[in-house]
């Protein structure tokens, strides 16, 4: 093999490591104020993250890219549409929270959970 195709051998897999894929499950909580009333609704819900450390890249499963505002050992905050995130990096810890207003009615999303190292699912 020559020193070029090694070099790039070894590029590859240096980038394949520094990308990992969280799995996360949370307790999501969604409120509702409308006009009519207030409701509320909790589910668990299961969503991943791909987290690229060379680059500082946190995509969402889906492909969305989240606009990250920390990213160090300790932490990783990060925001897409009108959810931010936050992850402890220490324990694996999660909460994110988001909220919007449309037609007079107020929708808040609040969520908790835990995301665990994994091998990244089959598309």
């Amino acid at each position: 093999m020559s020193v070029l195709a090694l070099t790039a051998f070894a590029v590859l897999e240096e980038s394949a490591a520094a990308r990992t894929y969280l799995n996360c499950v949370s307790k999501k909580v969604v409120i509702v104020d409308a006009p009519k009333g207030t409701t509320s609704s909790s589910n668990e819900e299961n969503f991943g993250f791909w987290i690229d450390e060379t680059t500082k890249v946190v995509t969402l499963a889906d492909g969305k890219k989240l606009n990250v505002g920390r990213f160090d050992d300790g932490w990783i905050t990060a925001v897409s549409g009108d959810v931010s995130y936050e992850l402890d990096r220490q324990n694996g810890n999660l909460t994110y929270a988001g909220s919007t207003m449309k037609d007079g009615i107020a929708t808040t999303i609040i969520g908790a959970g835990r995301c665990t190292v994994e091998t990244a699912p089959a598309r």
